[in-house]
């Protein structure tokens, strides 16, 4: 058996492509695995994607095609059972699209399966329990791992009794499911019976190398790239601009904001999906008078190009308004300096116990956000113990490399993880292989 890591998910996700980086700069046999990918065989530069399509055997591909239409079938009569359940599931997640399809998820994980037979893994690692969760649960790998984000087990799974089952499936078929917050533990036992010694809490950690405050003249350059004055308060929004991923509020705050103050700038990260919603702030924009105070970055932006403009943000916001884990890019922004304001979750409330110094507003008030935002624009010297408080709280609790290292002991073991990275390892690494863990039933 080879030496590997598979991790399964959407290769243009950067969730899925930060560990296999990280691990593979550290001699790691680490690929992406995915169903169907019609772009280059590495992804971001150097980092191999396979398909399942080109590994799984013929016949079971044409017999997962023959499947596909079936499931669509069985998946609308699913739907229309219950059609006030699934405008409830919807609307918990503030989301006018379609709802997701169990098809895809189905088909994907007969190929996905079999591919892992192919490709004999130490380990998997699937990302995301509604879209790759039953392929990672019915792999035969020897020790399975699944990140639970949010929206796939608090949104999409209690729209059917088929769904809330493919989940579940997904979610007791693997050796341990991820998340990152208390809260996520808390709902993966109680929603879906999920033993708490089979829940691993894990942070992806910030590279804090990459993400942090920029001054002097690095700052300066960072603001004459993006358009943005010397001396102008950064208001950013750190989410995907959609009205699910808190833009609904975000917005009408940045631009009260930007109309009681003619200084401030304003920057809006797009995202896939939100192409529309960007269009409108756009036009907004330019109705007020106030284009030239707002950078959008619509598409995808790079890591670096979000790096570089939160090193010089003073005001972050994050306002979705319903649960999720605590989000990696709240977690990118602290560590840039930047005073975070976020909707009042548990999430945050308990992170805040662990050192975490942020702003929490009621969810859906513009007033609050905008409020909170302006206090935050007027007392520097508030920003500043904010800031100098969450670099203790990163560097304690949220460091890329331990915790990047950690989740490879959780996902291959603690003897796995020394074997796959090998005798050329840093003594830190080594350090934080060989660091008991809390719960013994992280090791082998």
């Amino acid at each position: 058996m080879p030496d590997r890591v598979v991790v399964i998910g959407d290769p243009e996700s950067v969730f899925v492509q930060t560990p296999v980086r990280f691990w593979r700069d550290r001699g790691v046999d680490a690929l992406i695995l995915t169903a169907r990918w019609h772009g280059s065989a590495m992804v971001d530069g150097d980092l191999p994607v396979v398909t399942a399509e080109s590994l799984a055997p013929a016949w079971l591909t044409t017999a997962a095609h023959g499947l596909h239409p079936l499931v669509e079938v069985i998946n609308r009569h699913s739907l229309a059972q219950n059609p006030d359940r699934v405008a409830t599931a919807l609307r918990t997640w503030a989301h006018s699209a379609v709802p997701p399809s169990l098809a895809p998820p189905v088909f994907d994980a007969l190929l996905i399966a079999a591919a892992v037979d192919v490709l004999q893994p130490t380990c998997v690692f699937g990302h995301e329990a509604f879209a790759y969760g039953l392929a990672t649960s019915l792999s035969a790998a020897p020790r399975k791992a699944l990140m639970a984000w949010g929206a796939d087990v608090l949104h999409y799974a209690p729209m059917t009794d088929l769904s809330f089952a493919m989940v579940r499936q997904a979610l007791h078929g693997v050796h341990y499911v991820l998340t990152n917050t208390a809260t996520m533990e808390d709902a993966l036992h109680e929603r879906f019976a999920v033993p708490r010694q089979n829940i691993a809490r894990i942070s992806y950690g910030v590279d804090r190398r990459s993400f942090h405050r920029a001054t002097g003249r690095r700052a300066a350059q960072v603001r004459t790239t993006f358009g943005i004055a010397p001396d102008a308060p950064v208001v950013m929004n750190v989410r995907r601009f959609l009205p699910h991923w808190g833009s609904a509020v975000a917005w009408p705050a940045m631009v009260a904001i930007a109309q009681q103050r003619p200084d401030v700038h304003l920057v809006l990260l797009g995202g896939s999906g939100s192409d529309g919603e960007m269009a409108r702030a756009a036009s907004d924009a330019r109705a007020l008078g106030l284009e030239h105070r707002v950078t959008t970055m619509r598409g995808h932006a790079s890591l670096n190009t979000v790096a570089e403009l939160m090193s010089v943000a003073d005001v972050a916001l994050s306002l979705v308004e319903t649960l999720e884990p605590v989000s990696w890019s709240v977690q990118q922004a602290v560590a840039c300096g930047a005073a975070v304001v976020v909707t009042g979750q548990a999430s945050y409330a308990l992170e805040e116990t662990r050192g975490l110094a942020v702003d929490r507003v009621p969810a859906a008030s513009v007033t609050a956000a905008t409020a909170a935002i302006a206090a935050l624009i007027d007392d520097p010297a508030r920003v500043a113990r904010m800031a100098a408080a969450n670099e203790r709280y990163v560097a304690e609790h949220h460091d890329r490399d331990a915790q990047l290292t950690r989740l490879l002991r959780i996902v291959a073991g603690a003897a796995g993880a020394e074997r796959l990275l090998g005798v050329g390892m840093s003594g830190c690494a080594r350090a934080l292989v060989h660091k008991p863990s809390r719960s013994p039933s992280f090791s082998d």
